[in-house]
């Protein structure tokens, strides 16, 4: 459930802030340390998601179901790479989470 919620917040900010191009996705994943063959794949599955996850900035829960989606294709697809890319990816995501929250946390008075 965790890791849901981190690729759903990951990629809720990329789809409501700014939809990258696929060149900028590829390069933010592999400047993680993730291979070009693997993040090739990761963009690849994001691509088969774009019009959804463009509707759920209209409808949350078509959103929802479009990253829970695309999560769980990820995730399949990442236990076929490599356990370095596993572990960039994995890390390449904990990063997102932090920044996600240090965004969206609230101050304390």
């Amino acid at each position: 459930m965790c890791k849901l919620f981190i690729a759903v917040a990951f990629f809720a900010v990329i789809a409501y802030a700014h939809m990258p191009t696929d060149e900028e996705a590829k390069a933010e994943i592999t400047g993680a340390g993730v291979s070009e063959a693997a993040a090739a794949g990761i963009v690849s599955i994001a691509d088969k998601y774009k019009s959804q996850f463009g509707q759920g900035k209209t409808d949350r829960e078509a959103g929802k179901a479009a990253f829970q989606a695309f999560h769980s294709e990820v995730e399949k697809y990442m236990e076929t790479q490599s356990a370095a890319d596993q572990s960039a990816y994995k890390a390449f995501i904990e990063k997102k989470k932090t920044q996600h929250q240090g965004r969206h946390s609230t101050p304390s008075a």
